[in-house]
């Protein structure tokens, strides 16, 4: 357009610098340069008109190859297609489709699922033959295309949800097969269950580490606990290293040879008169019967601090096990409350076994509240047995008191003073074995026998 312009602005200036003031025109039609006949009626008949007329023939030679036609400036409006009645009736069934569709699939039942499904298979095979012959028909409208495709798509992922509520949670893909099968998720998971089992396995091993610290720290602190405990136990073996040793030796020649020959030099010396007249009969026997009394718990403690040593062996006799348990207990005033039947012999340590079993037979009668205190000693099956009729005492309380650091407050009245981890240690160092049963009457202590001893 502007092309045109210029040619007739370039046409006026032409008019105006000529010296002929003949007037000229060019007809208002328009003169075609292609042609090759120049129509005569077209300009006036004028010698310097046909100068012009070169002239503009020039002009118009040269920018010819860059002329547009008016035509060319405009494009054309495409025409924007309408929906038929036809068209409009078709995508309606579509979207009745869809809106009578369940809006949730959780409450449906299983065979009115599978009917849903059926009917969304039928329809998706229609949708796709109806897409087909849009596809290869010229004048299809666009917009009917893009609303088969959309409603393909919304029944195709009905379609999966189906799917996956029949089966119960597997999610399927639309050729059937299940998601979790596919290549790439199973890659994930087998790396996320590699990275969950690192995980884990470094969790235990922190643990396991954490653990073996803590233990460790405890053991240091048992093993400084045991080393100070066994300085300790040195310590007073040591203390009693030295007073067994002072009891087997020097307190020997007190008790054992200076007091009966003193004893026995005064009575050569005194006569029967003298005795009577100063009085000193009942004195005398006092004397003596203090020094049997000594001279037995002598032999007691001499026996006791032999455990002291290490690899002791007890020195052993076989004895009539009634006899001597009854000479034991004769010189104390509750022999009487005691009745031993025949127990048969027994190799024992006379000192210890008597001191063992005169252990039982005090805690009979001082935990007794009988109006008649009484303890029996008497064999039954492959056991020596002790019974009293006080109180009672159950295999229970006798373990809670064989507790080696039992405090205590952990200790009732009863329990308290029976002297039970003596007894045990010397029944054991013979062989034997002591247990408790608390009947309705009292107690029975039991000395277990064993083989070597029937």
């Amino acid at each position: 357009m502007k092309k045109v312009l210029f040619v007739t602005f370039l046409l006026i200036g032409l008019s105006s610098f000529s010296q002929d003031t003949t007037d000229f025109s060019i007809k208002p039609n328009w003169v075609n340069p292609d042609a090759e006949i120049v129509q005569k009626d077209s300009i006036v008949p004028n010698q310097m008109v046909l100068e012009s007329n070169s002239i503009i023939g020039d002009i118009i030679e040269k920018i010819k190859p860059n002329w547009i036609a008016p035509d060319k400036f405009f494009e054309p409006v495409e025409k924007k297609e309408e929906l038929t009645e036809e068209d409009i009736k078709v995508l309606q069934q579509d979207v009745k489709f869809l809106s009578d569709l369940p809006q949730s699939y959780a409450s449906v039942p299983k065979e009115d699922l599978k009917n849903v499904l059926v009917k969304i298979d039928n329809k998706i095979t229609e949708l796709r033959a109806e897409l087909d012959a849009l596809l290869k028909a010229r004048n299809a409208n666009q917009e009917v295309i893009k609303s088969k495709k959309n409603t393909l798509t919304v029944l195709e992922k009905e379609k999966n949800i189906v799917n996956l509520t029949l089966s119960g949670g597997e999610l399927k893909d639309e050729n059937g097969n299940l998601v979790s099968q596919n290549g790439v998720l199973k890659i994930e998971q087998d790396k996320l269950k590699r990275y969950l089992y690192i995980a884990l396995s470094g969790i235990a091993l922190l643990g396991l580490a954490v653990a073996v610290i803590i233990q460790r720290r405890r053991i240091q602190v048992q093993d400084v606990e045991i080393e100070d405990q066994l300085n300790e136990i040195n310590k007073k073996n040591s203390y009693l290293e030295h007073a067994a040793r002072i009891i087997r030796h020097d307190m020997h020649s007190g008790i054992n040879t200076y007091m009966p020959r003193g004893i026995s030099s005064l009575e050569k010396r005194l006569t029967i008169e003298d005795i009577q007249r100063l009085k000193i009969e009942g004195s005398l026997k006092m004397v003596k019967e203090g020094l049997n009394h000594t001279q037995r718990v002598y032999k007691s403690v001499y026996e006791f601090t032999n455990l002291v040593k290490q690899n002791v062996v007890l020195n052993k006799s076989t004895v009539n096990v009634k006899e001597l348990v009854s000479k034991y207990i004769a010189p104390n005033s509750y022999s009487s409350q005691v009745s031993i039947s025949e127990l048969g012999e027994l190799e024992v340590n006379e000192i210890l076994f008597c001191n063992a079993v005169e252990n039982l037979i005090k805690n009979g009668l001082t935990y007794n509240d009988s109006s008649e205190k009484m303890v029996k000693i008497y064999l039954e099956e492959e056991s020596i047995v002790v019974e009293d009729n006080g109180r009672g005492f159950s295999q229970k309380q006798f373990e809670k008191q064989l507790k080696k650091y039992a405090s205590k407050k952990d200790v009732s009245e009863d329990e308290k003073g029976l002297g039970l981890n003596i007894c045990v240690a010397i029944l054991e160092e013979h062989g034997f074995k002591l247990t408790c049963e608390k009947i309705d009457t009292g107690t029975k202590m039991k000395i277990k026998i064993k083989e070597k001893n029937d």
